[in-house]
């Protein structure tokens, strides 16, 4: 049993807090590591499970700890921080994280144009696009489950290296991505995406849509993403609007 001072005049929740903390900090408790249960902590440190609950809160709020309900709590991984100001690949945000990205290419193939594909990529109803299908890792975990469909124009895609960033390797035959524009959306995990993101089925994830145009406003893709939460935290940076009363 380890005992926490009692007439420290901090109260035990906050000592606890700290503790726990310390061994975060310290690497005791690992990354995605399930901690002990409340009753444990309440055993193991004397205290009321109350007092450890309160403890957990503050981690929790802190990000330091994230509950699964019916699975336990864990220490929380290290999340990719994205700015949605700034248009970016994917590997090039691993890379400003300090990260390393990978990838797993899935599949390629030509498909016919869905009513989305119409609408984004400006397309006429019934043409062919490229559809290619890969999953996205950080440090060897899985992130995102990654579908971009693009003109038909872009076949060369197909005979390309698609385990390679894909920016570079469209700047490779000149398409530069200038604008692009995002919606963010939820939507819970099917088997097949629970299987290739390593989380539980029905488990909720980030749904993006996405679309990148060229300089002269041609549409290059629209993707759409499916990403685990626990892994990725998005910023959007804000100005006031002087101008409005």
């Amino acid at each position: 049993m380890e005992e926490l001072i009692r007439e420290k005049g901090t109260p035990l929740y906050l000592q606890l807090a700290d503790e726990l903390r310390k061994q975060i900090e310290e690497g005791i408790l690992k990354e995605d590591e399930r901690i002990p249960t409340e009753k444990e902590l309440s055993d193991r440190y004397n205290v009321s499970r109350i007092t450890v609950r309160k403890a957990l809160e503050i981690l929790t709020d802190e990000d330091l700890l994230t509950r699964k309900q019916g699975v336990g709590t864990f220490v929380t991984g290290k999340k990719l921080v994205r700015n949605l100001n700034t248009l970016m690949s994917f590997s090039q945000n691993c890379i400003q994280n300090g990260e390393k990205p990978g990838t797993k290419f899935l599949s390629a193939d030509i498909v016919t144009a869905m009513p989305s594909d119409v609408k984004y990529l400006h397309i006429q109803k019934g043409e062919k696009i490229i559809r290619i299908r890969r999953l996205r890792y950080c440090n060897d975990v899985p992130v995102m489950l990654e579908e971009n469909h693009f003109p038909r124009k872009f076949a060369f895609l197909l005979s390309e290296d698609l385990n390679q960033p894909l920016f570079s390797t469209l700047a490779a035959h000149n398409v530069i991505l200038k604008t692009g524009t995002k919606k963010i959306g939820i939507c819970y995990a099917t088997k097949e995406e629970a299987k290739e993101l390593g989380v539980k089925e029905n488990e909720a994830l980030l749904y993006m849509w996405d679309t990148c145009a060229d300089a002269d406003g041609n549409p290059v893709y629209y993707g759409k993403n499916i990403i685990n939460a626990d892994r990725y935290t998005y910023i959007l940076q804000l100005d006031v609007d002087e101008g409005a009363k």
